[in-house]
């Protein structure tokens, strides 16, 4: 077997040979904690191809654009949505289909040899999902990436952050029942609730409607939640809601009231509110420095 550096050269060729171009920026380090970390930022144009050719797990996190991302299989559609803000894991020696139809920027955090061999991760992500956490996390990144030219050494645990994030996020229930951890969501419920709420950020998502999504009474439902979020069902869903407004401040011209509906608040005094209390600063002042 090949040493990481080569495995991570060779996947970052096969990116190269799928996007046709080079990346935009690049950075691959030893964090603190003796863990090699790699990633590069990429963008991305109207295509329908296979990616192949990886020698390493790749996360997969679309950013900035105006696109539709679409998996395929043998031919057919399997999994379709915007894809800013979509995840999706590219596991190591595994083609997939995909078909793109815009342009838009992608980061791959190339994941250690650690998080690869975490229990449950072949049987997770077999389809795009979505987490406003770890798109947050990677918007970070970019920039980290993007500002310092890949050079700076805060870059590393950046990175060694978002993987910890992602293993205490879905890996910790993904590949154990749910009377192993009668406290907690499954993985299977986890994905479906934040496909869920990612995707009806506009309508009135109660801990009802959530319970029945996730096939349990609404009682079981808040505990489980909290167990595996670490929050209630209503702040994830606020916390979902700027993540998106903070997405569209970034890509769009829509004032501020337009946003505001589109992610689900009531008004724009709403959504600044919420925003300023998660972000620190006015949806205004996000934007000007966005």
């Amino acid at each position: 077997m090949r040493d990481w550096h080569t495995s991570i050269l060779a996947t970052v060729d096969a990116v190269a040979r799928f996007t046709g171009q080079s990346p935009i920026v690049s950075a691959s380090a030893r964090s603190f904690h003796e863990r090699y970390t790699a990633a590069a930022l990429w963008r991305h144009s109207p295509k329908t191809r296979t990616f192949e050719g990886h020698e390493c797990d790749i996360l997969a996190i679309s950013l900035r654009g105006n696109a539709t991302l679409e998996q395929l299989e043998n031919g057919r559609s399997v999994w379709r949505g915007p894809a800013p803000g979509s995840i999706v894991l590219l596991q190591a020696g595994d083609p997939t289909d995909w078909h793109l139809d815009g342009q838009f920027e992608m980061l791959h955090v190339y994941l250690s040899e650690q998080v690869s061999k975490a229990p449950g991760i072949r049987n997770s992500f077999r389809r795009p999902f979505r987490d406003p956490v770890l798109v947050q996390l990677a918007r970070s990144i970019s920039l980290a990436l993007t500002d310092s030219g890949g050079s700076a050494r805060y870059v590393s645990p950046l990175l060694e952050g978002l993987e910890k994030c992602l293993v205490e996020r879905h890996l910790n229930f993904s590949d154990q029942s749910a009377s192993d951890h009668p406290a907690g969501l499954t993985g299977f419920a986890r994905a479906r609730i934040m496909t869920l709420v990612d995707e009806s950020l506009q309508q009135d998502l109660s801990s009802e409607v959530l319970a029945k999504a996730a096939k349990l009474s609404v009682g079981h439902f808040n505990r489980a939640f909290k167990e595996s979020f670490g929050t209630t069902p209503h702040q994830y869903i606020l916390e979902t809601r700027v993540a998106k407004a903070a997405q569209l401040l970034s890509m769009s011209d829509l004032d501020i009231n337009s946003i505001a509906r589109a992610c689900g608040f009531s008004g724009g005094s709403h959504l600044s509110t919420e925003f300023r209390r998660r972000m620190g600063v006015t949806p205004s002042a996000y934007r000007r420095t966005g």
